[in-house]
């Protein structure tokens, strides 16, 4: 229950930050230019917040027994749209740790949780995106079950 009311007012924050990046540079119903937004300043001071959220709740995803799968996803798609230069680069340093005949099908199970995702946090495209996340984490733990991934993945995404 905590967890779950976490991941919703974290969805509300990345959905509130999404919105005012989306806006930017357009004129709000006042006539006047999100721009003075605190919460927006403070995430470009310090975009690293974020990204070390980004990389929690992923890790968490990925390697843990995460039971509010539903609810993790909702934050999630928001984090990756904001970040998404930081999350392909997450992406490509989990690839890299996999041993060398893993690395495509790792690549794959990545590029089919994107798959069909647009960019946006409409209702339609976070359900899709939570489906694609329940197959990617399915195939994830399935992976972890045999010898075939390494055990730095895990110690680098909680570094």
């Amino acid at each position: 229950m905590v967890c779950t009311g976490c991941c919703a007012t974290l969805d509300n924050i990345v959905s509130y930050l999404f919105r005012k990046v989306s806006h930017k540079g357009k004129k709000s119903r006042a006539g006047q230019l999100p721009d003075n937004d605190p919460l927006l300043a403070v995430i470009n001071m310090r975009p690293e917040i974020l990204q070390q959220i980004l990389q929690s709740v992923l890790n968490i995803i990925m390697f843990e027994d995460c039971r509010n799968q539903w609810s993790m996803s909702r934050p999630l798609l928001g984090l990756i749209l904001l970040n998404e230069e930081y999350f392909q680069n997450l992406r490509d340093q989990i690839i890299q740790t996999q041993i060398l005949e893993k690395r495509g099908v790792m690549m794959s199970w990545f590029e089919n949780l994107m798959d069909g995702i647009e960019r946006n946090l409409l209702t339609k495209n976070r359900d899709r995106f939570t489906q694609n996340l329940s197959v990617f984490r399915r195939d994830i733990n399935e992976s972890l079950k045999g010898p075939n991934i390494t055990s730095s993945v895990n110690d680098m995404m909680t570094s």
